[in-house]
């Protein structure tokens, strides 16, 4: 007998995730299928165990950072790279809940989930300011070879996704400004500004 697809595989990993991420991973499968409108017979179907279920369905958001080539014509690195990272502090609120429950449990391990699952989103954020950082070196406007661009990669993203776990604990009201964002991209192009007296 076929599996019901009524249901679409996509919904049922909506409901999941939506349970997971209210309850973690101690939450019944019962309730998934119930949320999802399904039995848990089929629920089982579609995917082996609760694991297999609850990394198919805790997966991150997908990113959209990019811009119309248009939209960075003259415009200076802090603005451009600013632009970005509040995008990706977004994107990382937008994350938060799902990313919280997946590497807290103990069978996590991203590069084994990077390799199941095509839809991860992550390795593209380092991608993303590498690409702002090398566009801004090529014009002249910060000096920044291979090492201090991924150290300012590293950093920005690092400093990033504590923003929002910070948001998500409550500190700073639960919300900081576009501005602190930006105040911190600022602090990093500084770092990585041409000497005084030396040619682009």
């Amino acid at each position: 007998m076929g599996r019901n697809k009524q249901v679409s595989d996509e919904a049922v990993l909506e409901a999941a995730r939506a349970v997971f991420v209210e309850q973690g991973f101690g939450a019944s499968t019962r309730e998934v299928a119930r949320r999802a409108g399904i039995s848990e017979a089929v629920l089982y179907q579609r995917h082996k165990t609760k694991l297999d279920l609850f990394f198919a369905a805790m997966i991150p958001p997908p990113l959209q950072l990019v811009s119309e080539p248009g939209d960075r014509l003259h415009q200076g690195v802090l603005d451009d790279l600013g632009s970005l990272a509040v995008k990706v502090m977004q994107y990382f609120r937008d994350a938060m809940p799902v990313l919280l429950q997946l590497v807290t449990h103990p069978s996590f391990n991203l590069a084994d989930l990077a390799d199941r699952e095509t839809r991860m989103p992550l390795h593209r954020l380092g991608a993303e300011f590498s690409a702002c950082l090398e566009r801004h070196r090529a014009e002249g406007s910060i000096t920044a070879d291979a090492g201090r661009a991924q150290s300012a990669t590293l950093t920005l993203l690092a400093t990033l996704h504590s923003l929002a776990l910070f948001e998500r604990m409550g500190i700073h009201g639960g919300s900081f400004p576009d501005e602190a964002v930006r105040n911190i991209v600022g602090l990093i192009v500084a770092g990585l500004a041409p000497e005084k007296g030396t040619q682009p």
